[in-house]
């Protein structure tokens, strides 16, 4: 089981953060390539990503609770934590700043105040959720190496 978890951990962050990666890579392609084409895309891109990113989310803190629960230690704890800070973001993300972003947009607002600072929200929210994956990429392999070396004092670990 604990094999398990781990392989499902280990999907899911690398689909979570290579999801982030690939659309900041897209929405800077779309806007460099055309303007007009990256206003009517990246409404679609967001709302179609943040369904996936929730959903990821959802799969790495259960699978990640479900571990620490068959074998604790304080680095899955770590992990857990950082997924549970990027999962914040997504929701946050998902249900109040990308709908005012829509809506500034169908309004046509998108020279206003208020959409810079809303846009400005969004890309501090997905940074920091970037940021905390990021972080728990690196923790990962550590918390795979302690798992597989067995310690003096639990030679089953």
């Amino acid at each position: 089981m604990k094999t398990v978890l781990t392989i499902v951990i280990s999907l899911v962050w690398a689909l979570w953060f290579g999801g982030l990666m690939t659309i900041f890579i897209c929405v800077q392609s779309l806007f460099s390539h055309s303007r007009d084409l990256a206003v009517q895309a990246n409404p679609v891109l967001f709302a179609t990503f943040e369904r996936y990113q929730l959903i990821l989310a959802a799969i790495a803190l259960l699978s990640t609770f479900a571990w620490i629960l068959l074998q604790p230690s304080r680095w899955k704890t770590v992990l857990f934590i950082l997924f549970a800070l990027a999962a914040l973001g997504a929701v946050v993300s998902s249900a109040w700043i990308t709908p005012r972003i829509n809506e500034l947009l169908a309004q046509h607002l998108t020279a206003t105040p208020e959409f810079r600072k809303t846009h400005g929200q969004s890309m501090m929210t997905y940074t920091a959720t970037a940021a905390m994956l990021l972080i728990a990429g690196l923790i990962l392999p550590m918390t795979l190496l302690k798992l597989n070396r067995p310690s003096p004092a639990n030679p089953r670990a």
